[in-house]
C-alpha cells in the first residue's frame, strides 16, 4: 500500500478508469485512440479495465495522443473524493444481483461493530 492506502491493483484500476475519462473527454473512441498511438483496440480495452500494467512509451503517447502533460494521467484525486465513492457504491447497488447486494449490505453491517 502507498501513502494513501491504495494498493498497486488499485491505482491500476483507477489509472484506466482515468485514461477512459481522458478518452470520451476529447471524443476518441477506443478504436480511435488506438489507432493514434499505434496500439491495437483490444490493447486500449485491457488497460482501460485494469487487465494490464501500461509501458512508460505507451504513458507517453497516450499523453500525447490525449494533448495533456504526463503527470494529468495520474491525477487521482477525485477518485478518493466522497462524491466519487457515492457515484461508485449508487453503480454497484443498481447493478448489483440480489446475492451481491445482501453480501454488501453483511459486509457494511460488520463495520458498524
Amino acid at each position: 500500500m502507498n501513502r494513501k492506502g491504495i494498493d498497486m491493483n488499485d491505482e491500476l484500476i483507477i489509472l484506466g478508469k482515468r485514461i477512459a475519462f481522458l478518452r470520451k473527454k476529447r471524443g476518441l473512441t477506443q478504436e480511435k485512440l488506438a489507432e493514434l498511438i499505434g496500439y491495437s483496440t483490444n490493447h486500449i480495452a485491457k488497460l482501460e479495465l485494469a487487465g494490464t500494467n501500461p509501458s512508460f512509451e505507451l504513458l507517453v503517447n497516450l499523453a500525447n495522443a490525449l494533448n495533456i502533460e504526463l503527470k494529468e494521467l495520474f491525477n487521482f484525486d477525485e477518485y478518493q473524493s466522497t462524491k466519487y465513492i457515492k457515484k461508485e457504491f449508487e453503480k454497484l447497488l443498481h447493478s448489483s444481483e440480489e446475492k451481491k447486494l445482501k453480501l454488501l449490505y453483511k459486509i457494511y453491517q460488520s463495520l458498524d461493530n
